[in-house]
């Protein structure tokens, strides 16, 4: 035995057995052998009431090994039976192969055997021979018993590595043993268990799986066809936008012709007239009230849209940041401004953030705002808006063109001076009934000239938007104020030049397409900032309150 195995401490022994054959006077008690895992006797012990064995040194029998408890196991006696008591070993105790479960009454000779250390104790009553008891009671597939060739030895001379691949061999070894065979089947069924389990749960996994691409699969699609129909919609309800916008155009020019025949008639008296006026102004007012049912329809497909968008977006799922919620306010304004939200181009939200940053740096917007606020010039904005069908947040165009200062002048241009907090220039202001004072073309307040009037020069300015909006601009928001800021110049005729549709012509298109003017794109960001900070100017660090919302509310409790 080598010296780093098990150690016996011999302890407590009341008497060694002599190695020589000879007769003794038999007292009651116990006669015990300790055996190492080779099988080699170490140490005779005697005890006459019981012992206990284990690692701790106050033990009857010390065991040095690491797979024993400090305090192992217990025999004693009781009514004349001999009795044997696990003292919560960490690995238990065997009697011939059979685990001890708290205690068990002892059929002498026995072999008890510690844990899976291969050790044992070999227990008979006193006066018996130790060889005779060996024999009688040793475990064949445990221990030597002699010297034939058998299992048991050959396991003894095996490594654990070796063991291991013994029991776990597709197919057995040529003269295993009963207990080997034993373990092997054990092993095996319970692989073959387990094999069935597992295979059962990949199976389940798999179909998972399966459906999982499946399901994902689907979303993709469904996702994909809900952007498409949503994108659909959008010029759809784009295309009867303009087209209502026209039909008013059109039914407000013929209705100021008629008006002007009238006036005419009445001062000639020619009364005899008065059947075909009555004829057109019958006309005027059926093209009204279908103009009024189609706005309806607009408006319920303007619901279904807001369904497909978020439908399209369902699994968008983010974490609620400032950043995000900026997005969605960006987002938002380009559907108001007559946008297609789903198909807003990489970069648009960082460049919209440039010049929110840029009003957030300047006293313009404050100053402006309280103007705004000071001189209750809000709802002559947003009522204008309103009755040409335009959207609120062209409310921020006339901050931009004079922040909000009915006697602002521009500079001398060839095209003129423009004045006014929507600075027209006197030609255009002319085409929408602003006329201009005998000053017009000097950078000089003039009392008569109806720029400097802000309700009339308001009216004028949100018709002239609403030509641009049905005409050039084929309804998008942002083409609108690019044609407002350069109005007769190339710009104009830029946006003539792309296709006469909403799909095709829109201020996306139109960036992609023409390298445009830098003050152009700059007047259309500035805006476009604005009506971001104006949804809620406390988020972006400004103390004035938001007018659309103010608007809103109104309407609301009214």
């Amino acid at each position: 035995m080598q010296e780093d195995k098990t150690v016996i401490i011999p302890q407590g022994a009341l008497q060694q057995e002599p190695e020589t054959e000879r007769t003794v006077l038999v007292r009651p008690g116990l006669q015990v052998v300790l055996v190492d895992e080779n099988g080699q006797t170490l140490k005779n012990y005697f005890f006459t009431s019981g012992f206990t064995a284990g690692r701790s040194d106050d033990n009857d029998i010390v065991v040095q090994h690491g797979d024993v408890s400090r305090h192992h196991l217990e025999v004693k006696q009781e009514n004349w039976d001999w009795w044997l008591y696990d003292l919560n070993s960490t690995n238990g105790i065997y009697i011939e192969n059979a685990l001890v479960h708290q205690k068990s009454k002892l059929r002498l000779p026995v072999s008890v055997y510690l844990g899976n250390t291969h050790i044992s104790l070999q227990i008979y009553m006193a006066g018996q021979k130790p060889e005779a008891v060996k024999q009688a009671v040793i475990d064949p597939t445990i221990l030597i018993p002699s010297s034939v060739p058998t299992e048991a030895t050959t396991h003894q001379k095996l490594s654990k590595e070796e063991i291991e691949a013994r029991l776990l061999a597709k197919n057995e070894v040529e003269g295993s043993g009963d207990y080997t065979r034993m373990v092997r089947k054990i092993i095996h069924e319970d692989r073959s268990s387990r094999g069935k389990k597992y295979q059962k749960v990949i199976w389940i996994l798999g179909v998972f799986f399966l459906f999982a691409v499946g399901a994902v699969g689907y979303q993709y699609v469904a996702l994909s066809n809900a952007r498409a129909l949503a994108i659909d919609m959008f010029y759809d309800i784009k295309t009867l936008e303009v087209n209502l916008a026209q039909s008013e155009l059109t039914i407000d020019k013929s209705s100021e012709v008629l008006d002007q025949m009238i006036n005419v008639l009445a001062k000639e008296k020619h009364w005899a007239e008065q059947d075909l006026i009555r004829a057109e102004q019958e006309k005027i007012k059926a093209e009204r009230q279908r103009v009024a049912e189609e706005k309806l329809n607009l408006k319920s497909m303007k619901d279904k849209y807001q369904h497909y968008v978020k439908e399209a977006t369902a699994f968008r799922f983010r974490f609620p940041t400032n950043a995000r919620y900026e997005e969605e306010l960006i987002t938002k304004v380009a559907r108001d401004f007559g946008e297609s939200e789903l198909e807003l181009p990489d970069g648009f939200v960082e460049e919209v953030r440039k010049y929110i940053q840029y009003w957030q740096s300047s006293s313009r917007m404050p100053e402006a705002m309280a103007r705004l606020e000071m001189n209750n010039y809000a709802p002559d904005i947003i009522a204008a808006l309103e009755t040409e069908d335009l959207p609120l947040q062209f409310m921020y165009l006339p901050l931009q063109e004079s922040n909000y200062n009915t006697m602002a002048i521009g500079p001398e241009t060839r095209y003129g001076v423009a004045k006014g907090a929507w600075q027209f220039l006197a030609s255009t202001g002319k085409e929408y009934g602003l006329a201009a004072g005998p000053l017009a073309d000097v950078r000089e307040y003039d009392v008569q000239d109806a720029r400097f009037d802000f309700r009339k020069a308001t009216k004028a300015g949100a018709k002239y938007l609403k030509t641009i909006f049905s005409t050039e601009a084929q309804a998008s928001g942002l083409l609108v104020m690019a044609g407002y800021n350069y109005g007769h110049n190339r710009v104009k005729g830029m946006i003539r030049k792309m296709p006469d549709n909403p799909r095709d012509k829109n201020f996306w298109k139109f960036i992609q397409q023409y390298q445009i003017p830098k003050e152009t794109y700059d007047y259309v960001f500035y805006i476009f900032a604005a009506a971001v900070i104006g949804e809620d100017p406390k988020h972006f660090g400004f103390n004035f309150k938001s007018p659309t919302a103010q608007v809103k509310q109104q309407e609301s409790a009214s």
